[in-house]
C-alpha cells in the first residue's frame, strides 16, 4: 500500500474512505490472485505433498530437463554460458548434473537483466518483482503469472497443514502503511474485508499505543496471525512489560521473512499461547521451504530445487552450507543454481520425518551469509540468540560489527534491566564467543529496521570497510 503511487492522496483521506480504499485493495486482490488456477493448484499440491520420493525425484528431473532446454534455446545469458563450457542440454538432464553450472550471483543479474528474458516472452505479459534488500542494494526481475500463482498456492498449503484457509479471519502484522505512519489516535489498523484480514502496521506497534492494539486483539477472534518474527516479538515484549493480556488469542501465528529465534518463540508463546511455525522463501520464487507439524522445514519441490553448496558436514552427521536454488516453473525468467545469499542446515538423508513427506528437510536457515561476526580468533558466528535465552530484561537486541576486534550490543531494555543484565550478556559473550572480543553496548529506544522492514540481529559492516581481498590483519575473506 505504502509504495501505491496514490499513497500520498490515500494517506490524506478520512478513515472511512481510506478503508473503503482498503476494501477495494482486497477485492481487486482476491479477483486476481484466488482464481481458479489458484485452487487447481492447491488441490494438487495437497496431493503432491504425499509423493514418494521416487516421484519427487522424476517430477524434478523432468521439469529440471525442460528449464535447461528452453533457457539454452531462448536465453542468452544461459547459452553464451553453457557454449563457454561446451555444455549442451543433454548434459544436464537430472538434479545430480546441477554441480556442471557455475552459480548465479545477484550481480551477474543486475549487469545483464535484458539477457535473462526468454525470447519468446513479451516481457510487458510477466509480473516485475524487486527485492529491496538488507544491503541496500535492489535487485529487479521478472516472473511469470503461473509462478505467482504457486508461489501463494504453496504458502496457502502451509496454512493448510495447521487447519487455515483463505476465508479464516487473521491478522496481518506488516511493513506497508496501511495506517500512516503520522496518526497517534486510535484505530491503528485497517480493515481488508475481502481478503478477511486486518492490517497492523510495524510503526504502530509502540509503547503508547500498544494499550488499544491490545484492545482491539481481544474485541475480536482472529483464528492466526502472520508477521515478521521481529514484528510479533516487539508486540509481545511491550504488552508484557506493561502487564497486558491476550484473551482472544490466536490457533496458530505463522512467521516467515526473517530468521526466527529461540528467545523470540519463548516471547509470543507467553503472550499469545498459540502455536507457531514459519516457512522460508523469497521474491525470486526458484525455491521454498515450509515447517510441518513436527517443526522441520519441507523442500517445496514443486516450485525449485534447493541445492546446498559448499557443504560443511556437521557432527550429527547434518549439513550447512550455502542455499542455492533453481526454479522449475518460470522459463521466461530462469533462475538458475542462484545463490539466494542465505546458509541453510539441511537434515540427514537417512532421517525421516514423522510426518511422513519425503521432500527434502532443513532443519533451521541460519540466515544470510554476511551476517556473521568475525572473532579475534578467526572464527565466524552467526547465531547469538542463545546469549541472550536468560536476558528477562531485554526486549529487543542486535549485535553489529563494524570494524574487527570489536562488537556493539544495541539494546532495547526493560525498566527492570540494570548493571548485572549488561555483565550478564558479556560474560556470556566471553563463555561462548569469544573472551578476547571488545563488546561495547549501546542503548536505544528500538532496533532500527532495514528498509524492507526487516530485522536483522546479526548483522556485519565489515565489507563496507574493507576491500574483497579480504582482512588487512588476518587475511580471511570477509
Amino acid at each position: 500500500m505504502s509504495s501505491h503511487p496514490l499513497y500520498g492522496i490515500y494517506k490524506k483521506l478520512p478513515i472511512p474512505l481510506q478503508s473503503a480504499a482498503c476494501w477495494f485493495y482486497g477485492l481487486n486482490f482476491v479477483i486476481h490472485q484466488y482464481n481458479k488456477s489458484f485452487y487447481r493448484k492447491l488441490a494438487w499440491l495437497l496431493e503432491s505433498e504425499r509423493w514418494s520420493a521416487s516421484e519427487i525425484e522424476a517430477y524434478q528431473n523432468e521439469r529440471l530437463g525442460n528449464i535447461i532446454r528452453d533457457a539454452y534455446e531462448n536465453v542468452s545469458y544461459y547459452r553464451e554460458t553453457m557454449d563457454k563450457l561446451k555444455l549442451r542440454p543433454s548434459d544436464i538432464t537430472t538434479v545430480k548434473d546441477l554441480p556442471k553450472l557455475p552459480i548465479l550471483k545477484k550481480e551477474d543479474i543486475r549487469n545483464n537483466i535484458d539477457k535473462f528474458v526468454s525470447k519468446n516472452t513479451d516481457k510487458d505479459r510477466l509480473l516485475f518483482r524487486h527485492t529491496s534488500g538488507t544491503t541496500g542494494k535492489s535487485l529487479h526481475f521478472h516472473v511469470n503469472r503461473e509462478t505467482d500463482t504457486l508461489q501463494w498456492a504453496i504458502w496457502w498449503r502451509h496454512r493448510n497443514r495447521f487447519g487455515m484457509t483463505n476465508k479464516s479471519w487473521h491478522v496481518n502484522f506488516r511493513a506497508p502503511l496501511f495506517t500512516p505512519a503520522e496518526q497517534n489516535e486510535p484505530p491503528f489498523w485497517r480493515w481488508v474485508h475481502p481478503m478477511r484480514q486486518v492490517v497492523i502496521n510495524m510503526q504502530h506497534i509502540t509503547p503508547s499505543k500498544i494499550h488499544h492494539i491490545a484492545d482491539f486483539l481481544n474485541q475480536h477472534y482472529f483464528k492466526f496471525y502472520t508477521t515478521y518474527p521481529s514484528f510479533i516479538h516487539s508486540l509481545a515484549t511491550i504488552a508484557i512489560e506493561k502487564g497486558l493480556t491476550l484473551k482472544n488469542p490466536p490457533e496458530v501465528i505463522f512467521m516467515g521473512c526473517e530468521n526466527t529465534f529461540d528467545f523470540q518463540k519463548q516471547c509470543v508463546k507467553k503472550f499469545t499461547g498459540a502455536r507457531i511455525t514459519g516457512q522460508y522463501g523469497f521474491a525470486e520464487a526458484c525455491g521454498n521451504a515450509s515447517e510441518c507439524e513436527h517443526g522441520l522445514y519441507h523442500e517445496d519441490f514443486e516450485l525449485g530445487v534447493m541445492e546446498c553448496y559448499e557443504p560443511e558436514r556437521l557432527d550429527d552427521a547434518r549439513v550447512k552450507g550455502k542455499i542455492v536454488c533453481t526454479g522449475l516453473t518460470s522459463a521466461e525468467f530462469p533462475f538458475i543454481r542462484y545463490e539466494v545469499g542465505d546458509v541453510g542446515i539441511w537434515e540427514n538423508d537417512n532421517t525421516p520425518c514423522p510426518c511422513g513427506r519425503q521432500s527434502k528437510l532443513l532443519v533451521r536457515v541460519e540466515g544470510r551469509q554476511d551476517d556473521y561476526v568475525i572473532t579475534p580468533e578467526g572464527g565466524s558466528v552467526m547465531r547469538f540468540d542463545y546469549i541472550f535465552k536468560d536476558a528477562q530484561n531485554v526486549m529487543e537486541s542486535q549485535i553489529v560489527q563494524e570494524k574487527l576486534g570489536e562488537i556493539v550490543v544495541y539494546i532495547v531494555k526493560r525498566s527492570s534491566y540494570t548493571q548485572k543484565d549488561q555483565e550478564s550478556i558479556r560474560n556470556e559473550i566471553e563463555k561462548w564467543i569469544s573472551n578476547s572480543l571488545k563488546v561495547k553496548f549501546v542503548y536505544v529506544p528500538e532496533i532500527e529496521r532495514e528498509p524492507n522492514g526487516k530485522f536483522r540481529a546479526v548483522k556485519s559492516l565489515l565489507k563496507e570497510a574493507i576491500s574483497d581481498d579480504g582482512c588487512p590483519d588476518c587475511g580471511l575473506p570477509i
